[in-house]
């Protein structure tokens, strides 16, 4: 019995920490994920300049940007991290044929867009400001 419990400590701890990627954030910020399966992508250095041209915008909007590829990721803003492995691409269900995507996670942790094109700033800010959370924050800053 004492076997079974350690083994189920073991395992209920790997799935807790590999879970709490992304959940360290939860009710704290918003997020983007860009996810490209090769670091030089394009696509993923366009997405992230775009991002990263209105930093007050990202910054009112409690945005992380978080760059991601097959088992590690990084914060690219509001700072830059090292990279840290993780299980991000399992987390967030990305096939094994997806070369780019781009996630947009709410203050709640659950996945508000999902899409493997490059993410305008624009519908982006649209797409947040029109999220009950984010129009309850700016009531509150206009009160």
């Amino acid at each position: 019995m004492r076997n079974l419990t350690l083994l189920f400590i073991l395992i209920f701890y790997g799935m807790t920490s590999k879970a709490q990627d992304l959940q360290q954030y939860q009710w704290q910020n918003r997020i983007i994920v860009v996810y490209a399966d090769e670091p030089e992508l394009d696509l993923l250095t366009k997405q992230l300049e775009l991002l990263t041209e209105e930093p007050s915008e990202l910054s009112e909007r409690k945005l992380l940007v978080i760059q991601a590829h097959k088992d590690r990721y990084k914060k690219n803003y509001p700072e830059n991290s090292e990279w840290v492995s993780s299980s991000l691409k399992n987390e967030l269900k990305i096939s094994r044929k997806t070369e780019f995507e781009v996630f947009l996670l709410g203050l709640d942790g659950g996945i508000k867009l999902r899409q493997q094109e490059i993410l305008q700033t624009k519908k982006l800010i649209s797409l947040i400001d029109g999220m009950p959370m984010r129009k309850a924050e700016i009531r509150r800053k206009d009160q």
